[in-house]
């Protein structure tokens, strides 16, 4: 999960784009070849040139809507493509290194979310597919939501290991008998409710994670099915005119990334990425509850 992301400068995407580095290039040596027959003044004259297209091409293209589609969709990636990094950053620490991991059935899993991801852009690309692009993003987006769902449910076992729930118990009952036996006028008694109140909220939050993870675990088997179900439609009848219908109801059920980001950045999870991404998602929440108050 990341920080809202900074505006697209589709100026600077323009002037970085590598058609416009090949125009500076093939003019750059379009006034070396001018200036042998007509020396500097030639040069200068396919310079002038390039310097008129240079400028008209600025004011113009970073204007066009297929240009500002091609920027907005590689933003996108990148944005997919650095969640996808951080994900498995974490994953490979957590379970000791991508040799192990590569040999987990989850991960053996995912590869095949990426894989059916990569073949559906390749037909959302096809001249005469009826896939569009945003819908081949969409599974690719899952492949990251099955990694987040894998590092969720790996940081809640450690979290629930990690609090001895035996223990716990002990401790909240031992809280629990020493209130009883302490008056309320007593001083000791305001540290013991302390005590115990946190010991009670503890074992609560840890109820919820056990339920959340009970679901996690769920969503981690049929999140591979729901991607194979929109694989096998779209190969079936990709130039169909009926594929959107097809997908919709398939394609909505993929919707897991914003809920998996809310709940579990609010966890508090020993993970550096739900916890960067609270702020994210705390953010996205108050601008759609914005775009509804309008």
């Amino acid at each position: 999960m990341q920080k809202a992301p900074k505006p697209v400068s589709y100026l600077r995407a323009w002037l970085t784009s590598q058609a416009n580095v090949t125009t500076l290039l093939g003019g750059g040596l379009a006034a070396a070849i001018a200036s042998f027959p007509a020396g500097m003044i030639g040069a200068a004259g396919a310079l002038v040139v390039l310097g008129t297209v240079q400028v008209l091409a600025a004011l113009v293209v970073p204007d066009l809507p297929s240009f500002r589609s091609k920027v907005d969709r590689q933003t996108r990636r990148g944005s997919i493509d650095a969640r996808r990094a951080q994900l498995q950053h974490e994953l490979f620490g957590l379970h000791g290194g991508l040799e192990r991991v590569s040999g987990m059935e989850k991960w053996q899993k995912y590869q095949i979310i990426v894989e059916r991801a990569n073949v559906l852009y390749r037909i959302a690309s096809e001249a005469n597919s009826q896939l569009s692009y945003d819908d081949a993003e969409r599974v690719d987006k899952a492949s990251v939501d099955y990694l987040a769902l894998w590092l969720a449910e790996g940081t809640i076992k450690e979290r629930l290991r990690n609090g001895e729930e035996a223990t716990l118990d002990q401790r909240l009952r031992e809280a629990r008998n020493a209130l009883d036996k302490v008056d309320e006028t007593d001083q000791r008694y305001k540290l013991l409710k302390m005590a115990h109140d946190d010991y009670a909220a503890i074992k609560q939050r840890h109820a919820k994670l056990a339920a959340r993870r009970m679901s996690i675990e769920a969503a981690l088997v049929s999140l591979p099915d729901q991607v194979e179900e929109i694989y096998q439609i779209v190969v079936a009848s990709p130039y169909s005119s009926s594929l959107g219908s097809k997908l919709g109801e398939s394609l909505s059920r993929l919707q897991l990334e914003e809920d998996i980001e809310l709940e579990l950045s609010q966890n508090d999870l020993d993970s550096d990425y739900f916890k960067t991404g609270a702020q994210g998602a705390q953010a996205r929440a108050a601008r759609q509850a914005a775009r509804i108050a309008k």
